[in-house]
């Protein structure tokens, strides 16, 4: 009676340890690959002040972005000019830029994983673009 038993055990432990295997290889391989996409960041917060005025750019949205790179991100300033973003990790140059500001470039801004760098920007307003308004193109359509 013993090995009739296990002639109908063995198959369900082997198909049992077989269907463990497989959900455990599963699990781990989406984990795997959840984990290995994750994009490495640091953070750059610091104030963003009027050159001219040496008052702080209060509530004002800015662009930041990386040369030589697709990113880019719109963060807004608080009440005192101050900001925060994250960045992928490396070393960029950092380009705050905003309509009616001239562009600021901080180049060698080394970004580590989970590491708050503190730079400050001085932007000065941009003459050219005080005396033309501001226009952007538009598409016409013909129906």
């Amino acid at each position: 009676m013993n090995s009739l038993y296990l002639q109908f055990q063995l198959p369900k432990i082997c198909i049992m340890k077989k269907l463990l295997l497989a959900a455990f290889l599963l699990s781990g391989t989406s984990f795997v690959a959840a984990a290995g996409t994750g994009i490495e960041t640091g953070s750059v917060q610091g104030t963003i002040i009027d050159a001219e005025t040496k008052k702080p750019v209060a509530n004002t949205s800015f662009s930041a972005a990386i040369h030589k790179s697709s990113f880019q991100k719109e963060f807004v300033t608080d009440a005192n000019g101050n900001f925060k973003i994250n960045i992928p990790v490396g070393e960029h140059t950092l380009i705050i830029d905003k309509v009616g500001y001239k562009a600021v470039k901080k180049e060698s801004v080394i970004v580590k994983d989970g590491v708050i760098i503190k730079i400050n920007f001085e932007v000065e307003v941009a003459e050219e673009e005080l005396n033309h308004p501001f226009m952007t193109p538009i598409t016409m359509h013909s129906f």
